[in-house]
């Protein structure tokens, strides 16, 4: 089980969109054209406000409690008369609009603040014009609705009135008569004119009543502000769905890169190096697949990798192999490994460091010219590590000899053909069976690609999970048409 398997680990995730970048990107590039095509095909909005002050309207204009100061306005009865059906058919009537009073309103949003009786009315609607026009057409119809609907009521009373007034008036003008056939200073005059005040008083009690109808306020509201041609709102649906399209396929992305990455066996490129050198020997040691391997069994696979690389000597020749690593640095640590147990083996084995590291390498012989070298009395120098390998030593050689340039390995000779060939046949002749290049990726520099050429075996030893640096190792050193044997995931 992996490590993104068994728990998270932030560098997991990251190495993982570095290996899988192209991947990344692309979902990435395909969620934002995804997310801008789902947010640019929603309807734009646009919001129009208008605002409606709310009228007092008298019922009765004899009434004391129908003054404006006594009189409260429900608001939320009147919200509620602005979605009415009288409102609606006239708006449709007057837009020419299709549907049913149900779609009209349903877009309308009617606000109050308290204290106040200003109705605010916000319309939606995905034309400007269109919202602009509907809500102020609902706002003068609401005020014509009740408008009319305040004087056909009062029209109603008044013509009531005017049947009372009617009556009076024959009441007044029948008292009027019976005062003019009395005598003066008769009790009949008397009674005639108490009766003819009576009705003089009820017929004037109608006429100022009808005054106080027809005096009546009858606008049941003022169009306060009305609305103008709105802006483009950000419609936060369109926003959202598109930020959510763009997270969808950015994850599915994400699901995509890390099933690939699962097929591709240690998320390193091993499909991609199988397809670029496909007579290399894939292995996977124990430390690189992420289970808790013991120190028996990790031992145990360095030595079978050792031996195998040092196999195939003949006599008087050593067989030589090229440990060439994916970084800028030789993979020295594992070479050490590998000296271990060559040694412990018993196999006497020349390691030659191509190129330079910060890793101390401990009794390593400094070589300035391998030119000389070869020419010297022995291949391994003596103990002391002078500058010119070979001067005043003996013919007998440790197990395991390392030796390095002093400076790079271009300028030491290392990088000649017929100094490589010469000092693999005189490490045979004095006992070595194996000679062992280390050299870092030849995408830095030239010591893999040169020295892969003239070996027996090329061994990639892969020092980390990046595809791209195993990648572009393993293509340098094909196109270099060095054969590559094996391939080591570390």
């Amino acid at each position: 089980m992996s490590e993104l398997e068994s728990g998270f680990r932030l560098a997991d995730v990251v190495g993982l969109l570095r290996r899988r970048s192209a991947i990344m990107l692309g979902a990435v590039i395909l969620g934002l054209v995804t997310g801008y095509l789902v947010f640019s095909a929603a309807p734009p909005n646009y919001s129009a406000t208008a605002r409606v002050e709310v009228e007092i309207l008298k019922s009765d204009p004899s009434s004391a409690s129908s003054t404006p100061a006594l009189q409260t306005i429900d608001l939320g009865t009147e919200s509620d008369k602005m979605k009415a059906d009288g409102v609606g058919d006239a708006v449709r009537r007057k837009l020419k609009l299709p549907g049913d009073n149900r779609s009209l309103f349903g877009p309308l949003v009617v606000t109050s603040k308290d204290n106040s009786r200003v109705l605010e009315l916000t319309y939606q609607s995905a034309s400007a014009t269109k919202a602009r026009d509907i809500v102020n057409a609902i706002a003068q119809s609401y005020i014509d609705v009740g408008t009319a609907e305040a004087t056909a009521s009062r029209d109603k009373k008044l013509a009531a009135l005017a049947e009372d007034i009617s009556q009076a008036k024959d009441v007044l003008d029948a008292a009027n008569t019976t005062l003019n056939g009395t005598e003066s200073g008769t009790p009949e005059r008397t009674a005639a004119a108490t009766a003819a005040g009576e009705a003089q008083q009820a017929y004037n009690a109608l006429l100022d009543k009808k005054a106080g109808y027809e005096d009546l306020a009858i606008t049941s509201g003022t169009l306060v502000r009305k609305a103008l041609l709105p802006k483009t709102v950000l419609s936060k649906k369109a926003l959202g769905m598109g930020v959510g399209v763009f997270g969808l396929v950015v994850i599915m992305g994400l699901v995509v890169a890390l099933i690939v990455d699962r097929r591709d066996s240690r998320g390193g490129g091993r499909r991609t190096v199988e397809k670029l050198a496909p007579g290399a020997n894939m292995r996977v040691m124990p430390t690189a697949t992420g289970a808790k391997a013991g120190p028996a069994e990790v031992d145990a696979a360095i030595d079978r990798l050792a031996v195998e690389l040092a196999g195939n000597s003949s006599k008087g020749r050593a067989a030589s192999v090229l440990v060439v690593g994916t970084r800028r640095e030789p993979p020295v640590a594992l070479a050490e490994e590998l000296a271990s147990s060559l040694t412990f083996a018993g196999i006497p084995t020349l390691f030659v460091l191509a190129g330079s590291s910060e890793r101390e390498l401990r009794q390593a012989h400094v070589i300035t010219s391998f030119t000389d070298l070869i020419t010297g009395p022995s291949i391994t120098g003596p103990a002391s590590l002078p500058d010119v390998a070979g001067a005043g030593v003996g013919l007998a050689a440790p197990m395991v000899t390392w030796l390095r340039p002093r400076g790079s390995a271009e300028a030491s000779g290392l990088l000649r053909r017929a100094v490589v060939e010469a000092l693999i046949t005189r490490a045979g002749r004095e006992g070595f069976d194996a000679v062992v290049f280390v050299a870092a990726t030849p995408i830095h520099n030239a010591a893999g690609a040169a020295l892969g050429q003239w070996v027996a075996k090329t061994a990639v030893i892969v020092e980390g999970n990046d595809t791209q640096e195993i990648e572009h190792t393993v293509r340098a050193l094909t196109e270099a048409d060095v054969t590559i044997t094996e391939v080591v995931w570390t």
